[in-house]
């Protein structure tokens, strides 16, 4: 009899596990739960929004769920289909998104939608912010403690403060604007991201990359500074470089979403250019935010994986309008999961010190609407930086230069952005530890440094000279003093006198006609 009850109970058991069925459902924040209680009794938290959390349970959870006093909406997410959180401007008719995919929920804030890839184009041409919701648990991650702090002369943060010039500024949203379309699957992006990098190299980054995830999307751009104390500890400068419009993917000016997040980031490495870190700072163009936070998701994603200690975040999005007198400054950070108090307050504190700028402090439980989402996810602090006077021609062809306070275009402050600009190189120089290079100068003059980027890594390498990349004669040698090769342009590609690939290891460099040490560097393949 035993053993008989025994089997039907496994059997009945079983079949039940067979059965059951996951759903998602929105999971209202006004009950006094919070995101630790949630996932310490277990339950699949994957996002959190400022109202509710979305969570993935079978029907006993979503029991459990509102027998804890939880407001719970219930859906499935329909097959083969993504799902994206979509914030709306006031004003805009939520219901017309029901054209591009199928409603799910809806918070106060934005709406759960049902699509797939082939809907973004037209859902890029709307005034509206995407992000990609991955159907995977968040984990609460330590809060990781600062490096030791490395003392930054007064003197030198005031320097670098100066070098931010709002001509350079607004050189680089026009160069960037003046692509026409950066939408990130179209070549344009590419030839955009290529010559952020190019700038990346002649502003004396260590090394560079190209970092793609996706078929079809222009891939991110990445600048090291590795730290010369201590490599790990890893500060991030970025912004989003493609666009989009109610033109999409055709013409994307993009001068202010997001071409001035991206010359805070070339401005920044210009001002940095002949300083050395302790701590390493990378500087980051992203590509994929328009259609749901790709770029910076993917990032994030390899980040966690290689344990990279990402200490924090400074993210620029719309950085260049503002009309006169309202031009106030949001700094936006986390509460908790991860803390980003402590950032907000350090970048506030410079700006107050060091800037003309009007920041307003946000702490939020959640803003999934630019790149600092992406590192929110993975449990790094992050901000972001964007203008509270809110551009008119947001997502429209008109998002482009303007005369300064106009009010019908994309930018009209740059002067608001070189202040932000400022109170970023502030914060990161003492974050980083920014200490002067002991460089290579031609005849005591700085900006005649001559440079070899990067110098680790993989062929090519670049010589740069006076901040420029410019063709000159090199000539290389291996430890024992013999001459491999001779370059007579901006590039070395690895190869011999012979056209052979050099084998991995230290070469050292020397600009012909000078008499300044050789730049040693580090071949690997």
């Amino acid at each position: 009899m035993n053993k008989t009850l025994t089997v039907f109970f496994f059997t009945i058991t079983t079949v039940s596990l067979l059965f059951a069925k996951d759903f998602l459902a929105l999971v209202s924040t006004n009950q006094g739960l919070n995101d630790a209680t949630l996932m310490q009794q277990h339950f699949r938290v994957l996002a959190q929004f400022e109202d509710c959390w979305l969570v993935q349970a079978d029907e006993p959870e979503l029991i459990r769920l509102q027998q804890l006093g939880a407001a719970v909406q219930k859906f499935d997410l329909p097959e083969g289909k993504e799902l994206f959180y979509v914030q709306t401007r006031p004003g805009f008719d939520r219901h017309n998104l029901s054209r591009y995919g199928t409603i799910l929920g809806t918070t106060s804030a934005g709406i759960l939608l049902a699509t797939d890839e082939s809907a973004l184009p037209s859902l890029n041409r709307l005034p509206v912010e995407l992000c990609r919701l991955a159907l995977e648990p968040l984990t609460i991650y330590p809060e990781a403690p600062l490096p030791p702090p490395v003392a930054v002369s007064e003197s030198l943060v005031l320097e670098l403060v100066s070098r931010v010039n709002p001509d350079s500024v607004l050189a680089h949203i026009r160069r960037l604007q003046d692509f026409y379309t950066r939408y990130s699957t179209t070549e344009s992006c590419r030839a955009a991201v290529e010559w952020m990098r190019n700038r990346l190299v002649a502003y004396g980054c260590d090394s560079t990359a190209l970092e793609t995830y996706r078929t079809g999307y222009a891939p991110n751009v990445i600048g090291v500074k590795t730290g010369r104390l201590n490599p790990n500890p890893i500060y991030v400068l970025c912004g989003h470089i493609d666009n989009t419009s109610d033109y999409a993917p055709q013409h994307c000016p993009g001068s202010d979403d997001n071409a001035s997040g991206t010359a805070a980031v070339l401005e920044a490495a210009r001002v940095f250019q002949d300083i050395d870190f302790a701590y390493s700072v990378y500087f980051i163009g992203f590509t994929g935010e328009e259609q749901g936070l790709w770029g910076s998701d993917s990032f994030c994603r390899r980040a966690a994986r290689r344990g990279d200690s990402i200490r924090a975040a400074l993210n620029f999005d719309m950085v260049s309008y503002g009309r006169q007198n309202l031009d106030s400054f949001e700094v936006i950070g986390k509460i908790s999961s991860p803390a980003c108090a402590w950032l907000v307050d350090s970048f506030i504190a410079n700006a107050r010190t060091y800037t003309a700028l009007k920041p307003i402090r946000r702490l939020v439980n959640s803003a999934p609407y630019s790149d600092h989402h992406s590192f929110w996810q993975r449990g790094y602090p992050a901000l972001c930086g964007i203008e509270h006077d809110f551009t008119p021609e947001y997502h429209t062809i008109g998002d482009t230069i303007g005369p300064l306070y106009f009010t019908e275009c994309g930018t009209n402050n740059w002067l608001m952005a070189t202040e932000a600009i400022r109170a970023a190189v502030a914060t990161i120089a003492k974050l980083a530890g920014a200490q002067p290079q002991t460089g290579i100068a031609q005849s005591g003059t700085a900006h005649l440094m001559a440079q070899v980027s990067p110098t680790i890594g993989r062929p090519p390498f670049y010589f740069v000279v006076g901040g420029e990349i410019q063709t000159t004669a090199w000539s290389i040698y291996d430890p024992g003093g013999r001459k491999v090769a001779r370059v007579n342009s901006s590039v070395w590609t690895g190869k011999d006198l012979q056209g052979r690939m050099v084998a991995p290891g230290v070469y050292f460099c020397r600009q012909e006609g000078r008499t300044a040490p050789a730049i040693r560097l580090v071949v690997c393949h």
